[in-house]
């Protein structure tokens, strides 16, 4: 089974998804920057890496965000931000059945 490809998060500036990638391949992770998005529109970078190693992805990100003072104005999405979620959001509703 193919592992499926997921966003860990999406700067507005490539040298912080740069730090950020560095810091994955340190600890063994893949992961891709890209600036590929729907309809050629560049809305940000993304750093993606593979479901299996998100859990572990997130941690590095986390060390890495909580290194810098002004790395929340640089963030325009990340795995941490679930603020316009509903409440009772579950994302088991979204698995492959």
């Amino acid at each position: 089974m193919e592992d499926k490809i997921v966003t860990l998060v999406k700067y507005r500036y490539p040298y912080r998804a740069e730090i950020l990638k560095a810091r994955l391949q340190e600890e063994g992770i893949d992961c891709i920057v890209t600036t590929e998005s729907a309809f050629s529109l560049v809305d940000g970078v993304k750093v993606l890496v593979l479901q299996k190693d998100f859990e572990r992805a997130l941690k590095v990100y986390r060390q890495v965000r909580d290194l810098y003072d002004t790395h929340s104005k640089d963030v325009i999405e990340d795995a941490d931000d679930d603020s316009d979620l509903p409440e009772d959001f579950d994302e088991g509703d979204f698995e492959d059945k």
